[in-house]
């Protein structure tokens, strides 16, 4: 029983931490897109 639990919180700690790092990689895309577009509109 303790080790199917502990498997179980595994598991979710894992899926947390793959959800967390995706998340910080799309906001750094978004963030570099961001970046160049103020730099295409920029007049000089």
């Amino acid at each position: 029983m303790f080790v199917i639990l502990t498997a179980l919180a595994a598991l979710i700690s894992l899926m947390f931490m793959a959800s967390f790092i995706t998340a910080l990689t799309e906001l750094k895309r978004e963030h570099e897109e961001v970046r160049a577009v103020l730099e295409r509109n920029k007049p000089f």
